[in-house]
């Protein structure tokens, strides 16, 4: 979990800095290191989600039904 939170507060650290930057190519290294980092967070610790919308009702039917 410790790792986890490491390589979040990492991407929160990119995310940062490429709001700063007036440097296209530097924003788009930093926008790349933030998405690699959160995704070897997310890899670290998968029970960590981010907040989604609950699938629709239909979403939740058997496949069965959407073919008839």
């Amino acid at each position: 979990m410790t790792t986890a939170k490491c390589l979040r507060r990492q991407a929160a650290t990119c995310a940062a800095l490429a709001d700063a930057t007036y440097d296209e190519e530097s924003r788009e290294r930093y926008l790349r290191l933030e998405q690699l980092y959160l995704a070897l967070a997310e890899a670290e610790d998968p029970t960590h989600l981010e907040a989604a919308p609950f699938p629709s009702d239909s979403a939740t039917e058997p496949a069965t039904q959407h073919l008839n």
